[in-house]
């Protein structure tokens, strides 16, 4: 999803994600057992007319602002949110199972799983700065210097401007504060509540986008 965020504006992404709340209740359907009634029903309809518009809006856009041989990059970056979000949508329910099923304190879960990520970055760093990519367009513009990652590149930046140092342990922060809360809907309620919980930021993010400036308001 982070891939995407540098290819689509911030609203465009924060709205696409409302796309989980489509995903979640089909697979807690299919592997939870659950019943939605007509009003679910209803209500995943329209996220998914609204989902589309969304879309369509933000392509439409930019082939019409952006230069010949940066186009594509907005679709491809709706693209890999859309499939980014059976990913999330799976770990809702698997998250729901379990807890369900076990006693597991929220702190204790969120804790395990940054430790399982922070293990798989381990193995991916190394590989990742050893792939060589170049060019401005889709995943190229991703690289640093000819690689897919560089992190002494990284470093270096954070030495010449501590701000990003404080911005990144303050995200750390956040996103921690943000999971448990989010485990803890799912432990008392459900997935398809902590998904809807989720997309209510939407509206946050994109007024928010529009008065610092980092998008324009288009009718």
């Amino acid at each position: 999803m982070f891939i995407a965020l540098t290819m689509v504006p911030a609203s465009v992404y924060q709205m696409m994600r409302g796309f989980i709340n489509v995903v979640t209740p089909i697979l807690s359907i299919i592997f939870l057992k659950k019943k939605q009634y007509l009003h679910h029903w209803v209500s995943i309809a329209c996220i998914v007319l609204g989902v589309a518009e969304v879309g369509w809006v933000a392509i439409a856009f930019e082939s019409s602002e952006e230069e010949a041989g940066s186009g594509g990059s907005v679709s491809f970056g709706i693209i890999l949110l859309l499939i980014a979000q059976f990913f999330t949508g799976t770990m809702f329910i698997v998250e729901e199972y379990f807890i369900g099923d076990y006693y597991l304190d929220p702190m204790k879960v969120v804790g395990t799983e940054g430790m399982w990520g922070f293990c798989y970055y381990l193995a991916l760093l190394p590989i990742m700065q050893a792939i060589h990519c170049s060019g401005t367009t889709g995943l190229s513009k991703l690289c640093n210097f000819n690689y897919l990652e560089n992190s002494s590149y990284a470093f270096a930046q954070m030495q010449d401007n501590w701000t990003i140092i404080w911005l990144s342990l303050g995200m750390m922060l956040s996103i921690a504060c943000f999971n448990v809360c989010g485990i803890t809907t799912t432990k008392v309620a459900s997935a398809a509540q902590r998904a809807t919980i989720d997309t209510s930021r939407t509206l946050i993010i994109w007024i928010m986008s529009c008065l610092l400036g980092l998008e324009p308001f288009n009718w």
